[in-house]
């Protein structure tokens, strides 16, 4: 081969590297070019693309945020209607246990030694308070049990209310298990008592407590001995008992209704477009359901 062909092959091959490295250095211009270009075009719809993303996300919280507060709505009225009953009741059990007390207090003013029943009243109408005298509140929880129960507690945002709710229950298990202790003595002791020195035959005609049946049994045929009654220490000490015990009763029934005035009026706070006097119309035709 001669030196010429080699020097011409030389030059042949640097020559296509040179056109390759100049259409390299081409194509990354170009490149570099259409990159900066399409840059703030790709920005611009990343941006619209986590933007909406955003968008639908605060839409959706906001959605689920609107239909909770729909139903603690519908919670906490279904549970102030459920008090406004439960107030009633309350206040028959109040009336019924402060007048067994104050029959026991006019009844141990003729208890004693020398003891002669001189009062305006007849002592059968008033034992007969003493007899039935086991009066048991038994609220309306339904509401307040589904709740607690079902965790619906945690959509209430109003701690206040939220406090006032979670503290219903101890309250309303400690009167019933007072009621009930009550009412177990009533049966056990004051019951078996006044069965061996009284006849609870009479007293019945004093006061009607059924619905449907005549309470009054008529008038017994053994003899009555009312002042050897109120002279027997035992008939004054079931006396005091009863109305120390029945008075523990009424103090914690006084704060229950306290404590269920409390919570109306913070759920009537919160509640200003709502027409609390006919809650439980709207409640009954499911206006609030």
């Amino acid at each position: 081969m001669t030196e010429s062909t080699v020097d011409s092959k030389k030059v042949e091959e640097e020559t296509k590297r040179f056109t390759l490295r100049s259409l390299l250095r081409g194509l990354r211009r170009a490149n570099v070019s259409s990159l900066r270009s399409y840059l703030p075009y790709a920005i611009g719809e990343i941006f619209l693309v986590v933007f909406g993303i955003l968008i639908a996300l605060e839409v959706n919280n906001y959605n689920d945020q609107r239909k909770q507060r729909a139903q603690e709505k519908r919670v906490l009225l279904s549970l102030h209607y459920e008090i406004e009953n439960n107030i009633k009741t309350l206040d028959r059990s109040i009336l019924e246990k402060q007048t067994i007390v104050n029959i026991n207090e006019e009844i141990l003013n003729f208890t004693g030694p020398e003891a002669e029943w001189t009062s305006s009243s007849k002592l059968d109408s008033l034992m007969y308070y003493i007899a039935v005298s086991g009066w048991i509140y038994v609220p309306d929880d339904g509401v307040l049990n589904e709740i607690i129960n079902s965790g619906k507690l945690t959509i209430i945002s109003d701690e206040s209310i939220k406090r006032e709710i979670a503290s219903l229950p101890q309250l309303l298990s400690l009167i019933r298990e007072e009621d009930r202790l009550y009412r177990d003595d009533l049966h056990q002791y004051f019951l078996p008592f006044l069965s061996s020195h009284y006849t609870l035959r009479n007293p019945t005609k004093y006061r009607a407590l059924h619905e449907y049946s005549e309470s009054d049994l008529g008038r017994t045929k053994f003899r009555l001995e009312p002042n050897k009654l109120l002279a027997n220490q035992e008939f004054e000490n079931i006396l005091s008992i009863q109305a120390i015990w029945i008075k523990f009763s009424l103090d914690m029934c006084k704060n229950q209704r306290l404590k269920f005035e409390n919570l109306q009026k913070l759920i009537e706070e919160r509640y200003h477009d709502v027409d609390f006097g006919k809650l439980h119309q709207d409640i009954d035709r499911g206006f609030w359901g």
